[in-house]
């Protein structure tokens, strides 16, 4: 009776630890992991991408129409990132004769533009208009005029290096950087513009310079018109007693005057000095740093050398850093160094800005184009055309972006088991995953406003998944620390209940039971 006793007790010792004890560990140190579109993730393929765009053909008749759509037609047909839906339209005898008869360039986009809508979003015409000094002119408007059938070879090269910019559309979407995305900066909700004016000696001379109207003026104005893609926040200060040793030396010119020569390679150390001070991190946001240095008299003018010791030609004394920002060096006179009042250029030097401005957020340099003529920015804002071409890049760039960190997580996530996957991680993956898909079909489509809505959407998502801090919550105790934990704790418990079980079978089997040696 008694070892019947003491059998039923390890029997319901045993019971409990397996019923009830496995089963409450199991519960109680399982990792939470939502499940995941794993498939659809590990489907996207970026470079896959394509934006459609629609082109019109505006011509006196229908050959020629049908003689610039071909060529057009012809020169986008291998392009795997744009695809062109090319429609021909000859033009009225009212507007011809319009066109053909204003003297000004202007006045015949206004034309146009009353009789088309050339403020839609991802479209472009191209208008004939024969009298023209060059084959082809581009202005700011959604419009290219172009003299006859004879000018679709530049009419051609127009539209790629300048309207739709196949090249730096891939660039975009692929995981090696071209040089244009080596200088712009990476996509993002939005960015602070932080215009800093350093004078390293106040003491000795007074600056006129309203940082806070030159910001809002120009670089407000600018940002404005591309207020669909990012939010800006604009910010001016100025920064005294920063002095920088340029280590400049006297030059004097064929003309008997002099300069002071700086190496472009020492300017990288400049904004190592502006970094200490400027404090442009106090925003979550990427900044844009534009800064105005004040040369102090005795080393004005400063004059750029490159690498070769070769003058730098320029109106302005500038330089720019990819992903950073730009600086203006401005100089003196010598009679302004006499008075000890200094009134710098503010449409030269805030010229300078926005040129640097736009390199920045990826509107690109336009090469020549022979036999093509692109008018001048007569404003601050950028042309109508350029805001299209900024739209496709952030679309296609945010799009390969967030596919990329969804990727990376996916592989992670599979990797490590232990990983906890909560509900807000999964639905910013979901969200991703699904804005993926639909900025894809609104691309196709040509809806470009919409599309890139859905792409900053998905990009956003994916940023918030992959830095989730819950992600890192057991990564800092791995399997082999749970071990050696597991191991002291559980072994002497469970070495007797193994022991148990054996004289549990042998007691059912109705077999002697092993008894205990005693002294």
């Amino acid at each position: 009776m008694q070892e019947a006793n003491r059998m039923w007790a390890s029997a319901s010792f045993v019971g409990v630890l397996i019923i009830i004890g496995v089963p409450l560990w199991w519960k109680t140190t399982e990792v939470y992991r939502v499940a995941l579109p794993y498939d659809k993730i590990n489907a996207f393929d970026p470079m896959s991408h394509f934006i459609s765009s629609e082109l019109t053909v505006l011509a006196n008749d229908d050959k020629t129409a049908q003689d610039i759509a071909e060529q057009v037609e012809k020169a986008f047909e291998q392009s795997d990132v744009i695809k062109l839906k090319i429609k021909k339209q000859v033009l009225s005898n009212e507007l011809q004769h319009i066109l053909d008869t204003v003297a000004d360039e202007q006045e015949a986009l206004e034309e146009v533009g009353a009789s088309f809508d050339t403020k839609k979003h991802n479209t472009f015409y191209l208008v004939q208009r024969k009298p023209l000094f060059e084959d082809v002119w581009v202005g700011g408007e959604r419009v290219a005029f172009f003299r006859d059938a004879k000018a679709a070879s530049s009419l051609v090269k127009a539209l790629v290096h300048w309207i739709y910019e196949p090249s730096v559309l891939s660039g975009a979407r692929s995981e090696t950087a071209d040089p244009a995305r080596q200088i712009r900066f990476p996509s993002g909700p939005g960015f602070h513009v932080v215009l800093s004016v350093v004078h390293p000696k106040p003491q000795l001379m007074k600056v006129e310079f309203n940082a806070r109207d030159a910001v809002e003026d120009y670089i407000g104005s600018f940002v404005d018109e591309i207020s669909d893609l990012h939010n800006f926040t604009l910010k001016s200060q100025w920064l005294h007693l920063l002095e920088f040793n340029f280590e400049a030396k006297e030059v004097t010119d064929a003309t008997g005057g002099r300069h002071f020569a700086v190496r472009q390679d020492r300017l990288p150390l400049l904004l190592t000095r502006l970094e200490e001070r400027a404090a442009t991190h106090v925003s979550e946001r990427p900044t844009l740093n534009l800064a105005l240095y004040i040369v102090p008299c005795e080393i004005a003018p400063l004059v750029l050398y490159d690498a070769d010791n070769k003058r730098v030609s320029s109106p302005v004394q500038a330089f720019m850093s990819p992903k950073w920002g730009g600086v203006v060096l401005g100089s003196p006179s010598q009679l302004e160094c006499q008075e000890k009042l200094f009134k710098p250029n503010v449409n030269l030097i805030m010229g300078t800005f926005l040129s640097q401005l736009r390199k920045l957020l990826g509107i690109t340099d336009k090469p020549v184009v022979p036999g093509a003529h692109l008018e001048p920015l007569r404003r601050v804002t950028p042309r109508r055309w350029e805001r299209d071409s900024l739209l496709r890049l952030r679309a296609l760039d945010q799009l390969a972006s967030a596919q990329a960190s969804l990727a990376s997580l996916a592989k992670l996530l599979g990797e490590i088991s232990n990983i906890v996957i909560n509900d807000e991680v999964g639905a910013s993956i979901n969200l991703a995953v699904d804005s993926i898909q639909v900025a894809g079909e609104l691309m196709k489509q040509g809806d470009l406003l919409a599309a890139h809505k859905y792409a900053q959407q998905a990009f956003l998502a994916a940023e918030t998944a992959f830095m989730e801090p819950s992600l890192l919550a057991l990564l800092y105790f791995p399997d082999d620390q749970k071990y050696a934990i597991y191991i002291p704790l559980f072994l002497p418990i469970m070495f007797p209940v193994v022991l148990s079980l054996k004289n549990l079978i042998l007691w059912f089997r109705g077999k002697p039971v092993l008894k205990e040696k005693t002294d």
